[in-house]
């Protein structure tokens, strides 16, 4: 009898720990992260803040998740990643005055001392973003990722990523123009962010991506953008989730965000987390469940 019940307890754990999604990651934004978050935050495999290092973290006890991956924001803080990470996320929205703000040549120039300062580590390009008012940008992210591409012919990018808020022909134009600037640059694996309420807008989007490069998708933000209904953000959750669990072609996905602060493009009803507490939301017990 006790060698049944082991076994049987045996089967359902290899079972629970198969079960467990492969892709599933988090957004973290380290401004509205609290002691305490991870304690209800499982079952993702990978996730990220923005961040090199997680100094925010320095005062909490409790131990961080396994496999975040760093991200060099901007160049002003120098390099400074883990020994121990595997991905390293580029420049944020270079091409935007109040992000990383940094011109293509600029860009270009600290990409070099990115490498030799990162070693073997596997490289995300930075994540140009589509502008539509040239006051707040150098330029449109087609533009700047070509420039780019251009000053920096031997730069090593091992992954492509860009912010989308365009519609979905717009963004495989902009890839497309990125990758023949610079035919010979390694690209494993295409990043990108997708911000629709409509599962079947984003799939398609997404296999659009697939079937032009053959490149497997890290989508590392989505949610539903200006619904400020929890129920609108948890029914296009149950929507898409599954269908990115399902396709081949999806490699990782994030959900924006644990906690978001803001009530703008993206509202706080996104949320996996409660405002005031290391609390999950409806959202979240959903996404963790998944």
């Amino acid at each position: 009898m006790k060698v049944t019940v082991s076994v049987s307890l045996l089967l359902l754990l290899t079972v629970s720990v198969e079960g467990r999604s492969q892709k599933k990651g988090l957004a973290v934004p380290s401004e509205s992260y609290r002691c305490g978050d991870f304690d209800v935050l499982h079952g993702v495999a990978w996730w990220y803040d923005w961040a090199q290092t997680p100094n925010y973290h320095s005062g909490c006890h409790r131990q961080l998740l396994a496999n975040r991956v760093p991200m060099v924001w901007g160049w002003g803080a120098g390099v400074h990643v883990p020994n121990d990470a595997h991905y390293v996320l580029g420049f944020n929205e270079p091409n935007f005055h109040a992000q990383s703000n940094m011109s293509p040549q600029d860009a270009a120039r600290h990409w070099r001392e990115l490498q030799q300062q990162t070693g073997n580590k596997v490289l995300v390009s930075p994540a140009a973003a589509p502008c539509g008012d040239h006051n707040m940008c150098y330029s449109n992210g087609v533009d700047w990722f070509a420039q780019f591409f251009q000053a920096c012919p031997d730069c090593k990018v091992d992954y492509l990523a860009t912010h989308n808020a365009l519609p979905r022909t717009m963004f495989v134009m902009a890839v497309c123009v990125t990758v023949q600037a610079c035919p010979d640059c390694k690209v494993d694996y295409l990043a990108t962010h997708g911000y629709w309420c409509d599962a079947n807008i984003m799939m398609h989007y997404l296999e659009d991506l697939w079937n032009r490069f053959h490149k497997k998708i890290w989508l590392t933000e989505f949610s539903c953008p200006q619904k400020h209904s929890v129920s609108d953000q948890l029914n296009y959750m149950k929507a898409v989730l599954p269908r990115l669990e399902a396709a081949s072609y999806v490699y990782r996905y994030s959900w924006f965000a644990t906690r978001f602060r803001g009530d703008g493009w993206i509202p706080r009803e996104a949320s996996l987390l409660e405002q005031d507490s290391s609390t999950l939301t409806e959202l979240g017990r959903y996404y963790m469940n998944f």
